[in-house]
């Protein structure tokens, strides 16, 4: 019988590499908007490195999909807090748990932003909903699927 492989540790390194990068009008993360869905007036780009553009393929005009980034761009921390004070508590001062926020300041710096696409032109995505800095390296783009990705009515 065949065992599950053992579980990484917290010091384990997962290796990652870009597919791409953004292209936006922002310079510093302070510019730029802070959900992609707030700003779907803001137009950008994925230009894709030659050997993934195949993977655009199929990819439609109007489609939303998911950018997985990485967030280059946030200060260097040897260890991100695991307390933050959320977006709009800051005159509470309130602190919560890093994983019930949207912060990029978080030990792994993995963007998640829900874009629609205007069209893609070969290695080239353009797309509505920018929250990102220009240069920031994209790892992942996933279609947004409603059937998957819209939990089902509680009871």
């Amino acid at each position: 019988m065949s065992h599950p492989p053992a579980p990484l540790g917290a010091d384990a390194v997962v290796p990652l590499s870009p597919i791409g990068y953004v292209v936006t009008e922002y310079a510093r993360p302070q510019e730029a908007p802070p959900q992609a869905t707030l700003a779907y007036g803001d137009q950008g780009r994925v230009v894709v490195f030659e050997p993934f553009a195949g993977g655009l393929d199929g990819i439609s005009d109007g489609w939303y999909v998911w950018l997985l980034t990485w967030l280059h761009d946030q200060t260097e921390e040897e260890t991100a807090p695991l307390q933050v004070v959320p977006r709009g508590w800051e005159r509470s001062g309130r602190t919560t748990g890093v994983y019930a926020t949207r912060t990029p300041n978080r030990h792994n710096r993995i963007g998640l932003s829900l874009v629609r696409v205007r069209e893609v032109k070969g290695h080239v995505l353009h797309f509505d909903g920018v929250d990102l800095v220009d240069g920031t390296p994209v790892l992942d783009i996933k279609p947004y699927s409603p059937t998957s990705d819209t939990p089902p009515e509680s009871d």
